[in-house]
C-alpha cells in the first residue's frame, strides 16, 4: 500500500465537525425495494433531488450487497439524467458526483475518481461561488484525490492555498482542516526520513492546531494531538497516547468511536506461491477477470476502554487470503475510552467494508493498453448502522 494512501486513511478522525472519513448510509431497505421505488421515480419523471435521493438509496444498496457493477452502472445512469440539473440542484448533483467518485475508488477507476471530485467542486463553485464553505470543502476533497492518488506535492499545494483562502475568509474550521492536512503529509516524510528538522517542522504545524486554535476551530486541537500520538507510538513512544486516554477519561468519555491510532496496514501480497510473478496468481486472475476484486465486511466491539474485541468477517466475497493482515491491523487499534455511566453504551459495534482492487491504468505494459496495474490495495469504507449495534445472529 502506498504511504499517501496510508496517511489519507489516519483522516478518519471523526471528530465533532471533522467529518474527515467517507460512510455509506445504511438504510436498512431490502435491495427489490429501493429497486422499485428508483423505477417509479423515473417511471413518474420525479424531480432531480428525488431522483438523485433514490439513487444513491438504491445503489448503496447495491454496494452493500456486493453488486459494486450495478451500483456503478445506477450511479453513471442517474448522472445522465440530472448532471444538466447542476445549476438548479446543485447539492444533491454535488452528493451524487461524490458517490460516483466513492465507489470508482473502489473498483479501481482512478481517473473517475479524479474527474468526480473535479466535478463536485465546479458544481458547487458555479451554484455558490467560489467563497462558498461548499466549495472550500470541495475543493478540500479534489487536493484529498491528487493525494490518495500519489501526488503528495499536488496535494500539499492545493492544502496551503485552501488554508489561505480560508483564512482571508475568516473560516478558520476550514483552514485548520487544510493545515492539518498539510501536517499528515508532514507526517508521512518525516516517518520516510525522521530528521530532527523534519519532526521540527511537523510539531511546529501541530503546535499551531492544538496550542494556538483559531477561533470556532479549537475542537481540532484534539485531532493535531491524535496525529502526533501516532507519530510517537509508530517510534515506540506510548505517551503522547496514554496522555489523550487519560485527557478523554478525565472528560467522563467519548460518546461515539473516536480513533487515536492506527498501524498503516500491510501490504496485501498475492505473489507468495508465484515466485512473485502477480500475474500467474490463481487470485489475480480471478481478480482480472471478473473485473473486480474480493471483498469483506468485517465487524468488530469497541470495549469501554477503548480496545477492539470480537473481530469477525461478517460477509465476504471471494478469496479470503488477504483480510488476515486487516484484521490483526484492526486489532491493534486504540479508541478514545467511552462515556461511563447511567445511559451510557457498553460498547460500539462498528462494520467496515474492505474491498480488495487495483487501479486501472495504460502504462502497465508500456503498450497503452488499458490494464490494471499489478499491486492491489484496499480501500474501506465504514458501514456502521447509526445505533451502533451488532447485527442479529441469523439461525
Amino acid at each position: 500500500m502506498q504511504p499517501w494512501r496510508t496517511a489519507l486513511l489516519a483522516l478518519a478522525i471523526n471528530f465533532s465537525g471533522a467529518a474527515l472519513a467517507d460512510e455509506i448510509v445504511v438504510t436498512g431497505r431490502p435491495l427489490k425495494q429501493t429497486a422499485a421505488e428508483l423505477e417509479e421515480c423515473i417511471k413518474q419523471h420525479c424531480s432531480p433531488d428525488k431522483d438523485v435521493a433514490a439513487t444513491l438509496a438504491h445503489a448503496e444498496n447495491q454496494f452493500v450487497s456486493g453488486d459494486y457493477a450495478g451500483s456503478r452502472s445506477t450511479l453513471k445512469k442517474s448522472l445522465r439524467r440530472n448532471r444538466q440539473f447542476g445549476g438548479t440542484y446543485p447539492v444533491p448533483v454535488s452528493d451524487l458526483l461524490r458517490a460516483n467518485g466513492r465507489i470508482a475508488e473502489h473498483v479501481g477507476e482512478a481517473k473517475d475518481y479524479q474527474l468526480s471530485m473535479l466535478d463536485v467542486r465546479d458544481t458547487l463553485k458555479s451554484a455558490f461561488g467560489a467563497d462558498d464553505f461548499r466549495t472550500l470543502l470541495a475543493q478540500v476533497g479534489v487536493a484529498d484525490s491528487r493525494a490518495k492518488l500519489g501526488f503528495p506535492d499536488e496535494a500539499e499545494r492545493g492544502y496551503r492555498a485552501i488554508e489561505q483562502r480560508a483564512l482571508g475568509l475568516k473560516q478558520n474550521r476550514i483552514a485548520t482542516l487544510a493545515r492539518l492536512r498539510q501536517a499528515l503529509i508532514l507526517r508521512v516524510r518525516y516517518e520516510d526520513n525522521p530528521t530532527p528538522e523534519a519532526r521540527r517542522k511537523l510539531d511546529s504545524m501541530l503546535d499551531s492546531v492544538s496550542l494556538h486554535p483559531l477561533s470556532g476551530a479549537e475542537d481540532f486541537a484534539i485531532a493535531a494531538e491524535v496525529i502526533r500520538a501516532r507519530i510517537d507510538r509508530k517510534v515506540g513512544v506510548a505517551a503522547s497516547t496514554e496522555a489523550l486516554i487519560r485527557a478523554f477519561a478525565k472528560t467522563g468519555g467519548a460518546d461515539r468511536p473516536m480513533l487515536l491510532y492506527a498501524e498503516p496496514l500491510s501490504r496485501i501480497d498475492l505473489t507468495k506461491d508465484a515466485g512473485g510473478d502477480i500475474q500467474s496468481t490463481s487470485a489475480w486472475q480471478r481478480y482480472s477477470t471478473n473485473g473486480q476484486g474480493s471483498w469483506a465486511d468485517i465487524g468488530f466491539w469497541i470495549g469501554p476502554d477503548g480496545h477492539v474485541t470480537d473481530i469477525e468477517v461478517l460477509r465476504s466475497n471471494g478469496s479470503k487470503d488477504w483480510l488476515k493482515p486487516v484484521s490483526e491491523n484492526i486489532g491493534k487499534r486504540v479508541y478514545a475510552p467511552l462515556k461511563q455511566g447511567e445511559g451510557a453504551r457498553p460498547g460500539f459495534y462498528m462494520v467496515e467494508r474492505y474491498s480488495l482492487t487495483s487501479r486501472f491504468s495504460e502504462d502497465v505494459t508500456g503498450s497503452h493498453m488499458r490494464m490494471r496495474e499489478s499491486v492491489p490495495r484496499v480501500e474501506m469504507i465504514d458501514l456502521t448502522p447509526e445505533n451502533y449495534e451488532a447485527p442479529a445472529k441469523k439461525g
